[in-house]
């Protein structure tokens, strides 16, 4: 339940890089935080404690996952982009202390105010685990905030008849989407349709995207995990019809797959 938990607390690799950290000063106002960067239209705030080199290479793994390529909707990319910028869209970073209860996520500057979701934190373990502690939270960001905002229609995780919904309905009903772990909040409905629908976003691109293994979220004796149990694109596109769909309409168009040599160099063991 670490994920829910997060979620309501809150609530050198590359020699030249696009990433530039801004730090609080008398000219500018970041609220609760110490410093920002943006990467590809997203603002990205730190508090402080948290490293120069990993706030950087935070910002450096969301770039990776806009590479171009021959599946890309550039027009699709840009309304991502613009959504992301003009939404005042934002991804929060933080020194993890485990069950610190003087915790405080922050207030962001105006404009920024409520479209974020939780934070990605700077955890003493290294390799596989910050990996997948950086992807997940990107990926959350992605799905469960721009994606949300850009594409209403078929990301709302309030409409019973979002493609959304239905392909994680179908992974549901097929056994592989195991949402018992979530029992806890049921009673606040649109947290609760809010949450399944952004872990279920994250394990299908982690599938179609061959990630489980770069971070760590495999079981053994399986492709996937105890709660979604199939992790490769192959399986997805056999067994999940709709969540292929979806991968293949909205976020094959607008992400790339980033390069795991790339991911495992910002993240190292």
């Amino acid at each position: 339940m670490k994920k829910i938990i997060s979620l309501f607390f809150l609530l050198i690799v590359f020699s030249c890089s696009k990433v530039n950290i801004q730090e609080k000063n008398d000219n500018n106002d970041l609220g609760d935080f110490s410093s920002f960067i943006d990467a590809k239209s997203l603002r990205i705030f730190a508090k402080e404690g948290v490293s120069e080199l990993f706030f950087k290479n935070v910002g450096k793994a969301y770039e990776a996952m806009f590479e171009d390529g021959s599946k890309i909707d550039k027009s699709m990319r840009l309304h991502y982009f613009s959504t992301s910028k003009s939404k005042y869209v934002y991804q929060r970073v933080g020194l993890f202390a485990e069950n610190d209860p003087n915790f405080d996520p922050g207030t962001p500057p105006i404009p920024f105010d409520d479209n974020a979701t939780d934070y990605i934190w700077e955890i003493k373990g290294k390799g596989v685990e910050q990996i997948g502690e950086v992807i997940e939270h990107l990926l959350h960001t992605v799905t469960n905030v721009i994606f949300y905002l850009a594409y209403s229609n078929e990301w709302d995780y309030n409409n019973t008849s979002s493609l959304l919904n239905k392909a994680m309905h179908e992974s549901i009903e097929k056994g592989v989407y195991d949402i018992s772990s979530y029992d806890e909040i049921k009673n606040d409905k649109e947290i609760y349709n809010k949450i399944l629908t952004q872990e279920y976003a994250y394990w299908l691109i982690l599938a179609e995207w061959d990630y489980f293994i770069i971070a760590g979220k495999k079981m053994e004796g399986i492709s996937g995990n105890e709660e979604f149990t199939i992790g490769t694109s192959l399986e997805i596109a056999s067994q999940l019809p709709l969540g292929h769909k979806l991968y293949k309409e909205y976020i094959e168009k607008i992400l790339s797959i980033p390069d795991s040599s790339t991911i495992k160099l910002l993240f190292p063991n």
